[in-house]
């Protein structure tokens, strides 16, 4: 089965979940280098090159701070590229141009985590400025949710996508999506997929710097 990289910090019943359907746990320890609040998130240190894709690595030290420090945190689908395009590490920019992908630069340098990518062309976030990016794009499909409903300790708010990833064919969700408004939206969206969903009722939702399955 698969590696699934994911914050040290996430939720015991989506850890356990994970082991559970055969899957190699790897859990990201706290690196201060990345600030407070996002020490062990995974989307700050790797980024999954589509759903097919390998998972790149941070080239070099990580920055110290937004907007440089969030290098790795785009949004790879089938063909296309979605980050603040002057800040994406080289590698990420190496490997689309290479393959000719449609870049689409967005003012959100955290755009992994506010972008959960469902499948290779298809989105759910809550920012108004990647909806309005990716409204150009036909091939595209994206829902549109409300935004906040996310903890990230530290902050004011998390991100949807930081609470989530895509493991085998399914959505996972650190905590219970039930408590999101959009919920039935959601569920549906990825039903509309072909795609489960899978999350966990005992605790909210938490931004943990993404589920990635390498």
């Amino acid at each position: 089965m698969s590696d699934v990289w994911l914050s040290r910090r996430a939720g015991a019943e989506l850890t356990a979940y994970i082991r559970s359907r055969g899957h190699r746990l790897r859990p990201v320890e706290d690196d201060p280098r990345f600030g407070p609040g996002v020490e062990s998130h995974a989307d700050l240190r790797m980024c999954k090159m589509g759903p097919s894709g390998p998972v790149l690595r941070l080239t070099g030290a990580p920055y110290p701070a937004y907007p440089r420090g969030a290098a790795m945190c785009a949004v790879v689908l089938e063909g296309f590229v979605i980050h603040r395009l002057d800040i994406t590490d080289p590698g990420i920019l190496a490997y689309c141009r290479e393959r000719a992908f449609r870049e689409i630069n967005v003012r959100q340098g955290y755009a992994r985590c506010s972008c959960l990518p469902v499948d290779g062309k298809s989105v759910i976030t809550a920012d108004p400025g990647i909806c309005a990016a990716l409204s150009r794009v036909p091939e595209l499909r994206v829902l549109r949710v409300s935004p906040g409903h996310v903890s990230l300790p530290g902050f004011k708010t998390g991100f949807l996508g930081g609470a989530a990833g895509r493991v085998g064919d399914e959505i996972l969700f650190n905590g219970d999506l039930k408590r999101h408004p959009d919920f039935e939206a959601i569920r549906d969206f990825i039903a509309s997929r072909g795609l489960g969903v899978r999350f966990f009722e005992s605790f909210a939702l938490e931004d943990v710097g993404s589920i990635i399955e390498e």
